[in-house]
């Protein structure tokens, strides 16, 4: 746990209401600043703690803050349920605290193998092996993705010092930001650039794989958002033909 002085009492109330906003924008610098390749899901995470920690902007900083299922349940939780479907406890992957109140950052890093030359313990590496993989399951990624929508969601509902949260996606992989075909089977959990998606059950076609639809149960979602992708400064391209640069996806949840 990091903690950084607090401020005092008088400058509160902006302070709590500006916070999800102070978080977003932090983001966004980080994704402006950050040109260097991040190898995981991990290595983001840490990234992304450290540069909050360093901002100066909140009294504490969180990683793999957990909430036991069952405390969900006893705040009015229907675990089980279209509303929240999953039976397993939270951990959030990075909680920032100032002046008593909360927001929540969820991350997710879907990748393409890079172009990127790579060296190890200050040596380029001799083989093609890859550190950056390939992930191929989109679909299953882009439910995940709203899946930590929900989970913000359900959390600012559950705590009235939560004031929000974001959900980051980032990815090279142009699947993400390209609109599907209507008829695709993940088309409802789709995050293309432009999406725009209001209160709503996300479904999976009923045609789909069956298992996927078991092990990835429908959810609803309460809140109004747009799916607008911005660039990072990465400067790692996909082996890809297109060399696809790293783009990101940003959600401010507060519902």
């Amino acid at each position: 746990m990091w903690i950084i002085k607090r401020k005092s009492d008088k400058d509160k109330v902006p302070k709590r209401a500006a916070l999800l906003q102070t978080l977003a924008e932090d983001l966004k610098a980080l994704m402006q600043a950050n040109k260097e390749l991040i190898f995981n899901e991990r290595d983001l995470q840490v990234r992304v703690a450290t540069w909050l920690r360093d901002s100066g902007h909140y009294d504490d900083v969180d990683m793999e803050y957990a909430v036991p299922k069952e405390e969900l349940s006893a705040r009015g939780v229907k675990i089980g349920s279209q509303s929240f479907p999953w039976d397993n406890d939270l951990s959030i992957d990075v909680v920032v605290e100032k002046d008593r109140a909360f927001a929540t950052i969820e991350l997710k890093y879907a990748t393409r193998p890079v172009d990127e030359k790579i060296n190890r313990f200050g040596e380029p590496m001799k083989t093609d092996a890859l550190i950056v993989k390939d992930q191929a399951a989109g679909d299953i990624v882009m439910y995940n993705y709203w899946k930590d929508v929900r989970r913000v969601e359900t959390l600012t509902r559950c705590y009235p010092a939560v004031k929000g949260g974001v959900a980051l996606l980032i990815t090279n992989s142009p699947a993400y930001w390209r609109e599907p075909q209507p008829n695709v089977g993940y088309r409802a959990f789709s995050t293309y650039e432009g999406r725009t998606l209001r209160p709503a059950l996300l479904e999976w076609n009923k045609n789909f794989s069956a298992s996927v639809r078991k092990s990835h149960p429908d959810f609803e979602i309460g809140g109004d958002y747009s799916c607008r992708w911005g660039d990072t400064a990465i400067t790692a391209r996909s082996r890809s033909k297109e060399k696809t640069p790293f783009r990101y996806l940003l959600l401010q949840i507060t519902e």
